[in-house]
């Protein structure tokens, strides 16, 4: 019988990699969506969709009840559902953290301890590098965004727990087709502008979706738990080669300005009021320019390598898929 897996944020774009490389692995694939979601990258037949509402108790017990009416016993559950912008620092907590929490009592209350509960959280949880070496999964956390804090808190909840088995995934900048951050920057490029704050040494990691969902399955299918585990495409990048990977595919000169910290913060702080004003959340914010400001993002993958995982995209490879995506799309003209 095929093993019955839950994603929850089954309709963004990290989740529909994850509904997709569930279905070719020949997991009954169910995804937990709101009312409100778009469906436009959940199209294959074979997903099965539960509406799951995370505002109270009540709502998660009918949603995990359904699943068991309809599918079974839960096997393992995905916990991909998440906010990474908010105009307001203790949404970060309420969605990130807080609904993680319900989420696990629901199914401990419901007996749906699954097998492996993932937990997909971020490298801001972590923090950036203390110094010149890469961060490690063992290394003391101290993450500096009120969105690195709140994946923290649903770290640390975890690690209270008993007889619940888990792991947590903690992917560096993700980006691919279907992204829009990193798509921000590439269609910045693609205008003619290169843009850096501060300096262009800033030392970064990244990993395409695909690559990060692999990682995502090899952890759950292993023997691991109680286990953080940090992935990336192995490969440390400066911002400036970050830009380059990206001039040299789209065959574009540009004007590179270098804009100080100070300038870059005053602009957040008017990006935030327009936010508040339109209800829209700004991709830059002072939140944000903390990440920004940091010099060193590298990561050291060792513990998910010893799994098994061997990333198939570098980060040339990895923009002419997206880029190439991009084009095909509408998005790049």
């Amino acid at each position: 019988m095929k093993k019955k897996l839950l994603i929850t944020g089954a309709s963004g774009f990290i989740g529909s990699y994850l509904v997709e490389s569930a279905l070719k692995k020949n997991y009954l694939t169910v995804a937990a969506v709101r009312p409100t979601s778009n469906k436009q990258w959940l199209t294959d037949p074979s997903i099965h969709f539960l509406e799951f509402d995370f505002k109270n108790d009540q709502t998660l017990d009918h949603a995990i009840r359904e699943f068991v009416e309809r599918f079974g016993n839960i096997d393992y559950v995905i916990h991909n559902a998440g906010v990474t912008r908010a105009n307001k620092n203790e949404a970060y907590d309420q969605v990130n953290c807080d609904n993680t929490i319900r989420l696990i009592h629901a199914l401990q209350r419901n007996n749906q301890v699954p097998e492996k509960f993932v937990l997909i959280s971020s490298l801001a949880a972590y923090g950036p590098a203390k110094n010149e070496a890469p961060v490690k999964a063992v290394d003391i956390k101290a993450p500096l965004t009120a969105y690195g804090r709140s994946k923290h808190k649903a770290e640390e909840f975890l690690y209270t727990l008993t007889n619940f088995p888990f792991v947590i995934i903690n992917p560096t900048a993700v980006y691919g087709p279907k992204d829009k951050d990193v798509f921000f920057l590439i269609n910045s490029i693609h205008k003619g502008f290169e843009v850096y704050i501060g300096n262009s040494g800033q030392l970064l990691s990244f990993v395409h979706a695909s690559d990060l969902v692999e990682a995502i399955f090899i952890a759950m299918e292993s023997d691991s738990v109680r286990k953080n585990f940090l992935v990336s495409d192995q490969q440390v990048y400066t911002s400036k080669a970050f830009n380059q990977a990206i001039k040299t595919i789209l065959q574009k000169k540009t004007l590179a300005l270098v804009l100080p910290v100070p300038v870059v913060r005053t602009v957040a702080v008017f990006a935030e009021l327009v936010g508040k004003i339109s209800g829209k959340v700004p991709i830059l914010n002072r939140e944000r320019l903390k990440e920004f400001e940091a010099p060193n993002w590298a990561v050291d993958c060792t513990d998910i390598n010893l799994l098994g995982y061997a990333p198939q995209y570098d980060l040339q490879s990895g923009l002419n898929d997206a880029i190439k995506w991009y084009k095909e799309q509408g998005w790049l003209s």
